[in-house]
């Protein structure tokens, strides 16, 4: 780390401002509310719009005024268009939806905190003023209490009463009550009820919760009871000749999961889906409403395909003490395909409610671009990363670090991560203006009983060999189809491989555009107005892309991409951004000897490896300088390039470091 680069980012600002490339979606709700032209989210006016966002977790939902107003404008400045608010009714948090501070006992989470709501309704308030939608969860980590009417409320304390709250009338109950409270009450600072504003996007009924989870066996009585008598209650008419024994015999855990079992937890979780749907809909609730946002096995999609769009989350390397610290451009199989392609539905926005490549995982700063590309290329409506922060107090922030001195105190909070954080202009930019093309053709995955109903494939793990057919994610854009669609007869099976059997080191996208060799470790963007690189590289490795442009590559891990920031294309434009990211980690921060654990989390400043590469570029722009840039968003010094005949070239890594730095006339 001796050569690192100190490249801090401040917590209340950005160096570069991209929202004005956006104006026009300012501010969030003026073209009504957000509907769905079969796969694609549009507005009420038809106005098309994708979504590139983060979440703002426990905590983080309840800033003051001001730090309200700082966070909105940092957000629409690196070109983020939807927060989803994520974790505010955890107990474990404070403050959190029912209780703003410390130091009084609530046995209730039947009512709302005041202040906790007056801070949530400011924050929504200040987001739709930059032009940032929201996305709210109802159920995530609600713990319910002795005085909130339920039998055994302490029994169900663990997880957020999962998989109870899907099949027990009395939770659903509670739900719909809480629902109720918070979506209909008026927000002052807007002067509408949260369900008239057209700045709420999305809602999402419960979070990855549903029938179908093996790590939450239903013991807990009398809600056990009240299962298998609603299983009894199914059987007598789907299955009459089942026998469902009196004792505490029954298996709930999924361990050995069996066709009628699935069939009734697919009944349950459709019920629950539709009910709260038809609940939202009665009191007046006009954004786009998901069931949850899983994607585990094939029973799942039938399940909540009735629902308005369908969500998931995506994480590449999940825990960040301990991890695997996988390449994600090296693997074979990729986790697109393994999680999200699982629930695309034809006809169907999905959007991906968390994704994340958690530090301290080395190679981190591919998963923007990866993201940005893939929701592109499959026609996705979005992504929004988890998270953003998980608290906004000015008093963890200090001197330019965070928490202390620490900038990662937890895992998965990023917004000081120049690896995943640091490509959000170019990711957002890409994504939202629609640099990279949809997929040419579509590949089509039947979905028929066979597949939702059996243990062996309804039930399946993210990475089974019965979803080899969403591998060809890559390729072509991937859709589910169920018996009765036009497209069945012609699909493939999920235990199909495709034309994805036939790429046995790399795989190009039908478009051209999207590259990735898993070998050899590096993959490249190649649109007209985005052209990226990034993996692993030999010294000395040149990639050559599309209308004249060239990376000559040091070794080692690096992305490089150019953003067109004035709107034309490449060759054309007048003003470009280079961004260059190799890996990014706290000042004396220690792993073991294979980076898969931490040993020292180590303190500010926080370093970024800097990256070099040679470019060269078709230009008809004569007249162009590359200036460095800093955190503070200032110019440090002019890089040396050169123009003739037609070609610019230039280097960084040598002179004035920098992940940023702008080709400007």
């Amino acid at each position: 780390m001796d050569n690192w680069i100190d490249y801090t980012f401040h917590w209340d600002d950005a160096p570069l401002d991209i929202s004005p490339l956006f104006a026009d979606e300012v501010p969030a709700g003026k073209h009504g509310f957000l509907k769905s032209d079969k796969d694609k989210f549009v507005f009420e006016d038809g106005e098309p719009v994708r979504f590139w966002g983060v979440l703002l977790n426990s905590a983080a939902c309840f800033p003051t005024h001001d730090n309200a107003d700082m966070v909105a404008r940092r957000m629409a400045k690196f070109g983020i268009n939807m927060v989803r608010l994520h974790q505010f009714d955890a107990v474990w948090s404070t403050p959190n939806i029912f209780q703003f501070s410390k130091g009084t006992l609530h046995n209730t989470t039947c009512k709302l905190d005041p202040e906790s709501l007056d801070r949530m309704d400011y924050l929504i308030s200040v987001l739709k003023k930059e032009g940032i939608y929201v996305y709210m969860d109802l159920m995530v980590y609600r713990t319910f209490k002795d005085d909130d009417g339920l039998e055994n409320a302490s029994g169900l304390s663990i997880n957020g009463a999962k998989p109870y709250t899907v099949f027990d009338r009395d939770l659903r109950k509670l739900q719909k009550e809480y629902a109720e409270q918070l979506l209909t009450h008026v927000n002052p600072y807007t002067g509408l009820k949260l369900v008239d504003d057209p700045a709420m996007a999305m809602v999402l009924i419960t979070n990855e919760n549903d029938m179908f989870n093996p790590n939450c066996p239903i013991t807990v009585e009398p809600y056990r009871t009240r299962l298998r008598d609603m299983y009894r209650k199914w059987a007598e008419v789907n299955e009459p000749d089942l026998d469902i024994a009196d004792d505490f015999s029954f298996d709930f855990s999924l361990r050995a999961p069996t066709e009628s079992i699935l069939r009734f937890y697919h009944d349950v979780n459709k019920d629950y889906c539709e009910e709260m749907y038809d609940y939202l809909r009665n009191i007046g609730v006009k954004c786009q409403i998901s069931g949850t946002s899983w994607s585990r096995g094939l029973t799942l999609p039938s399940s909540v395909r009735s629902m308005d769009i369908t969500c998931s989350n995506v994480y590449c390397d999940l825990w960040g003490d301990s991890g695997s610290n996988a390449n994600l451009v090296g693997e074979r199989n990729q986790v697109f395909g393994m999680v999200p392609a699982k629930i695309a539905i034809k006809d169907k926005p999905l959007f991906i409610t968390e994704w994340d490549m958690v530090w301290p995982n080395e190679w981190r700063a591919q998963s923007s671009l990866l993201v940005a590309a893939m929701c592109a290329f499959q026609g996705w409506g979005g992504a929004a990363l988890h998270t953003y922060r998980y608290r906004t107090s000015p008093a963890d922030c200090m001197g330019g670090t965070v928490l202390g001195g620490v900038p990662y105190r937890r895992n998965f909070e990023t917004f000081m991560d120049p690896a995943k954080f640091g490509l959000f202009y170019a990711a957002a930019i890409m994504f939202r203006r629609g640099d990279v093309a949809e997929a040419k053709s579509v590949q089509y995955v039947g979905l028929g009983e066979k597949y939702i109903y059996s243990p062996e494939h309804g039930f399946a793990n993210h990475n089974d060999p019965n979803v080899l057919a969403m591998q060809n994610c890559e390729k072509h854009k991937v859709r589910l189809v169920f018996e009765g669609d036009d497209e069945f007869a012609n699909a493939i099976a999920p235990d199909e491989a495709g034309a994805a059997a036939m790429d046995t080191s790399e795989v190009t996208s039908d478009t051209g555009e999207l590259y990735r060799n898993w070998l050899e470790k590096y993959a490249y963007i190649d649109t007209a107005k985005t052209k990226s690189v990034f993996g692993t590289f030999k010294a000395g490795q040149k990639i050559i892309l599309r209308n004249g442009v060239e990376f000559e590559m040091s070794e080692g891990f690096a992305t490089v991409t150019l953003t067109s920031l004035s709107g034309e294309e490449l060759a054309d434009a007048r003003l470009i951004l280079v961004t260059a990211v190799g890996r990014s980690d706290n000042t004396g921060a220690e792993y073991n000897a294979e980076h898969t654990k931490r040993i020292a989390i180590g303190h500010g400043p926080v370093l970024a490896e800097p990256v070099k590469a040679a470019i060269r570029m078709q230009s008809n722009v004569s007249a162009m300088r590359l200036w460095s840039i800093d955190p503070d968003g200032a110019y440090t010094g002019e890089v040396p390039s050169t123009f003739a005949d037609g070609v610019r070239e230039f280097r960084i890594g040598e002179v004035y470091n920098s992940i940023y730095y702008l080709l400007s006339i």
